[in-house]
């Protein structure tokens, strides 16, 4: 049988076919351009997932500044329309969807919720035609229970460089954040000025066991005063200093009520209770600036301790009045600070609030330290650091309330004690404070215009460096201002 012969038409077909399939010309040229259509959608679905982000960067800035706004306890306009007028404002006032607001006497929550719909550019190639663009904001402005402590240095050397001047409005705006109508019903300010020592009032000095220097003739030509203006009388038959008034009898001086707290009451947060305090004396160390300054170590009754109050107007004119004293006993005024926000002063706020002497609303505070719905803060300004304690050896010396201890007096003073033991005794208070448990009392420091020795104490007390504060007549209202804006727990909480 014969054998039929492949025609040379097929043969050079199937050659060619078999050549094509070996060949490798073109490949790369394929593979590149997938490759390329790969890059340019992962470029372009970034391009959309960049304006998606644009978008939602921006309606969640306008949520979270609504939200802020409207969540006030200041705020006198409905959350609502707070929120509302934000948007509109924004030109995005058709994707706010809802507002919730969740409010009481001393707390406000505001929740905002937004959304669109973004066309996206290249996505849609993959069957992704639109992305949601959501936000959500919720803020809270919530005033737990506050109790505070002010402290004020009210030394000689706050005349300088007007220091007085430029604390005077600062304390002031201070209080009108911390105390304003959302915030009184739940705050307690406890105001401590403070010189040498620091004068806890004659209700308290009594109360405490303090014991005064006994009544004594002085004639108003050597510092006497009128009897009725001073604590003590003389015996009703004993005979009175004279001087401008003929019916009045003249004594030496008792204007203030400063106890005399030796070192071991620094070791504990309680207020003094020792059988007896003698009362400091009435007298001046360093040379008085007459016309800003009132005689004493000691600052006299009218610049006492104001005890748990939420009069602003009563705090203000107190702040606006006070007038400089002698010395730099920053440890005395700390003591007071802390025993003043100790639970163990209840029954004294009692006293006090009875005799009109706190606010009768916070009777039963000082909180426990376990009370979750209160924060307890210490606020103290100085301008100078701690010194030693002097007196003079006659509490009664006649030169007492006319002559300064510096001017030629320097052998009839004593050191009682040391400014390094002053020093020791200031840390010992602020380390009382900072490690109450379960919730430790809040300790801002600002050192105004003092730098060194000074600075670095208020350093080492404040709870932590971000509640230590340097200040200038510059920025003393911006301090008190930003210490009282975290005293008001305005926050984002999502």
């Amino acid at each position: 049988m014969a054998t039929r012969s492949t025609p040379p038409e097929i043969h050079s077909l199937t050659a060619s076919v078999r050549s094509f399939g070996r060949g490798e010309d073109g490949s790369i040229t394929i593979f590149a351009c997938f490759m390329v259509f790969c890059m340019l959608m992962v470029c372009g679905i970034s391009v959309d997932m960049m304006r998606h982000e644009m978008d939602r960067s921006r309606l969640q800035a306008t949520a979270d500044r609504a939200v802020l706004a409207a969540t006030s306890l200041n705020q006198r306009l409905a959350p609502e329309d707070v929120v509302a007028d934000y948007f509109t404002k924004s030109g995005i006032r058709d994707f706010m969807s809802n507002v919730e607001v969740s409010q009481g006497l001393s707390f406000r929550t505001v929740t905002v919720g937004a959304s669109t719909t973004m066309t996206t550019q290249f996505m849609d190639y993959l069957g992704v035609e639109t992305l949601n663009v959501p936000a959500l904001a919720t803020a809270e402005d919530r005033v737990p229970n506050v109790e505070i402590s002010l402290v004020l240095d009210i030394s000689g050397s706050m005349r300088f460089s007007n220091r007085m001047n430029d604390l005077r409005p600062a304390a002031s705006d201070f209080l009108d954040i911390v105390l304003d109508d959302a915030n009184a019903q739940k705050t307690s300010v406890t105001l401590v000025p403070y010189a040498g020592q620091t004068n806890p009032g004659p209700f308290m000095f009594d109360r405490l066991n303090g014991e005064r220097y006994p009544a004594m003739a002085l004639d108003e030509a050597n510092g006497g005063i009128a009897e009725h203006l001073s604590h003590g009388e003389l015996p009703a038959d004993a005979p009175g200093g004279t001087g401008s008034d003929e019916n009045t009898r003249y004594v030496y001086p008792n204007v203030s009520s400063c106890l005399d707290i030796g070192t071991g009451g620094f070791s504990s947060a309680e207020l003094p209770s020792g059988i007896l305090y003698p009362q400091t004396p009435h007298f001046m160390n360093w040379d008085i600036a007459g016309n800003v300054m009132d005689w004493g170590w000691c600052p006299q009754d009218q610049t006492s301790i104001q005890y748990l109050s939420n009069d602003r107007t009563g705090l203000k004119n107190l702040i606006n009045n006070m007038r400089m004293h002698d010395g730099t006993g920053t440890h005395y005024a700390m003591k007071w600070a802390v025993s003043m926000l100790d639970p163990s002063s209840q029954d004294d706020v009692t006293a006090l609030a009875n005799a009109g002497l706190a606010a009768p609303e916070f009777i039963g505070r000082p909180a426990s330290y376990g009370d979750s719905t209160t924060q307890k803060y210490i606020i103290l300004m100085t301008d100078g650091q701690i010194t030693e304690q002097v007196r003079p050896i006659d509490t009664m010396d006649v030169e007492n309330p006319v002559r300064e201890l510096e001017k030629g007096r320097h052998n009839e003073r004593e050191t009682i004690t040391s400014a390094g033991t002053n020093v020791d005794s200031f840390f010992q208070q602020c380390d009382l404070a900072k490690s109450r448990s379960p919730r430790p009392i809040i300790v801002y420091t600002i050192a105004f215009e003092a730098p060194g020795t000074p600075e670095q104490q208020m350093r080492d007390c404040a709870s932590s460096p971000s509640h230590f504060f340097k200040a200038d007549g510059d920025n003393i209202a911006d301090v008190f201002e930003a210490i009282a804006y975290q005293i008001r727990q305005l926050r984002l909480t999502q």
